[in-house]
């Protein structure tokens, strides 16, 4: 009996910290801020940073459209353009060509 309480107290403090260091382990890989997270989360700031460029790119589009309609600088040709589209007119000094119908593939 003896001998198998001195195993015991010789083992214990191993083993305790065994456990703690595989606990540590375990959290530093799947854990809230482990490897598998860090992954995850720079994941997550490539896709929003492409959505941002992209949003950034729609914005500066649309920021150089309406400062080339408004105010003292409207171009006459992409304001006569805007009107012709809206209009579905053509210029009469235009040519025009008409073109058959595409045939679907049969």
């Amino acid at each position: 009996m003896r001998a198998v309480k001195n195993r015991l107290r010789a083992f214990a403090p191993p083993g305790i910290f065994l456990a703690l260091t595989c606990y540590f382990v375990w959290n530093a890989i799947h854990g809230r801020s482990g490897l598998e997270a860090q992954v995850i989360q720079r994941a997550q700031i490539q896709k929003a940073a492409a959505d941002f460029q992209a949003a950034e790119a729609k914005r500066v589009f649309w920021a150089t459209r309406i400062a080339d309609l408004s105010g003292q600088s409207i171009h006459r040709d992409m304001l006569d353009e805007q009107a012709r589209q809206v209009l579905n007119l053509a210029n009469p000094n235009d040519l025009v060509i008409d073109l058959p119908p595409a045939q679907s593939g049969k």
